[in-house]
């Protein structure tokens, strides 16, 4: 406060005082001392307000703040939850795309598979038939080349049977009056022929047997070919007879078959193979013929004599199954009749409805 005198009049705080004998007038000053006072209230008042409204923007930013981090938690939970659905419904939605595509994707696969199976379906009878047709064909062809070779090597056989059997009766029929030397000779030519008759045709038919089981083997039985010449008993065990000999070739041609054995699927040609090679080597069974079916092929068997096929048939390892049917033409003490008796095979590996009986 700076105290500025001139003649009269006292200058305090930028305010004027007249001067007086005795000092400042005490009107003015008291003036200033209200208006002072009323200042400071003014400022105190000023101030509580203030106050007032800084603690009421602490409270507004306390607040703001508070409902800033509500806002933002629920924001972000709000968030999480439409984006969890969103990926639902886009996964839900390729779902959908991907089940739609595929059973589109099977359904074309669908028809064009059932257009390549109807196509083979048409096309596999046909192939198949070719094919079976050709197989049978190179069968019969090379079975009845051998089968042709077989009858060559018997008519052979047979001319030289006869030729033997020839001189041996002229020899038997020199005069007695014959030196004792030449009669000696003759008595032991006519010994020796029957002998070597026996032995060369024995030995050709061994042959022939051997030459037949091996093309067998080889080629396979045809559902038609031609029948082959039946066994010769070992001559060891039953002699030579030439009249059986001779009069084999016709042994097939007799009658009817006795047996039709069906053969139940599935089919394996390797195992009916194997069952008719069987029953070829059988002495009662003078042939057999394959009839060539799609589903259910049969074998019939010509018998040289009764036998109990449905025996023989449960020895033969490629066969599983064994069942004769009894029909209405069937005769008693196994007699032949118009129709052959039956029997129902299945081929061993196949599934069947029960064991051999």
């Amino acid at each position: 406060m700076s105290n500025t005198g001139k003649d009269g009049v006292i200058t305090l705080g930028g305010r004027e005082f007249k001067r007086v004998r005795n000092g400042v007038d005490e009107a003015e000053m008291a003036v200033f001392i209200d208006e002072l006072i009323k200042e400071r209230d003014e400022l105190a008042s000023a101030k509580h307000h203030i106050a007032s409204l800084t603690k009421l923007a602490e409270t507004t930013i306390v607040e703001a703040d508070r409902m800033a981090a509500q806002i933002k938690a629920e924001t972000s939970e709000q968030a999480k939850a439409e984006r969890a659905t969103l990926i639902d419904e886009a996964e839900e939605q390729a779902r959908q795309t991907a089940e739609r595509k595929q059973a589109e994707v099977l359904e074309i696969a669908n028809k064009k598979a059932n257009a390549i199976r109807s196509e083979a379906e048409k096309e596999a009878p046909m192939l198949l038939e070719s094919a079976k047709k050709k197989v049978w064909d190179e069968l019969r062809n090379a079975v009845n080349q051998q089968f042709n070779y077989l009858l060559e090597e018997m008519e052979s056989l047979k001319q030289r049977a006869a030729a033997a059997q020839t001189d041996f009766d002229s020899k038997m029929s020199h005069p007695a009056e014959e030196s004792s030397a030449i009669t000696a000779t003759s008595d032991e030519e006519s010994g020796a022929a029957p002998a070597e008759i026996e032995e060369q045709t024995g030995t050709a038919v061994m042959d022939l047997e051997k030459e037949a089981d091996a093309a067998t083997r080889e080629e396979g039985q045809m559902p038609d070919q031609s029948p082959e010449p039946a066994e010769v008993e070992d001559q060891s065990e039953t002699g030579f007879d030439l009249s059986r000999l001779l009069q084999s070739e016709d042994w097939a041609e007799s009658g009817e078959p006795q047996f039709e054995v069906e053969i139940l699927p599935p089919i394996h040609m390797t195992r009916i193979m194997e069952v008719v090679a069987h029953l070829d080597q059988l002495p009662e069974v003078a042939n057999t013929e394959i009839i060539p079916r799609m589903d259910s092929p049969s074998i019939l068997v010509f018998l040289r004599q009764e036998m109990n096929l449905v025996d023989a048939l449960q020895s033969i390892p490629a066969v599983a199954y064994v069942e004769e049917v009894t029909t209405d033409v069937e005769a008693g003490n196994g007699e032949s009749t118009k129709e052959p008796r039956k029997v129902r095979i299945g081929l061993s590996g196949n599934t069947m409805p029960q064991q051999k009986k």
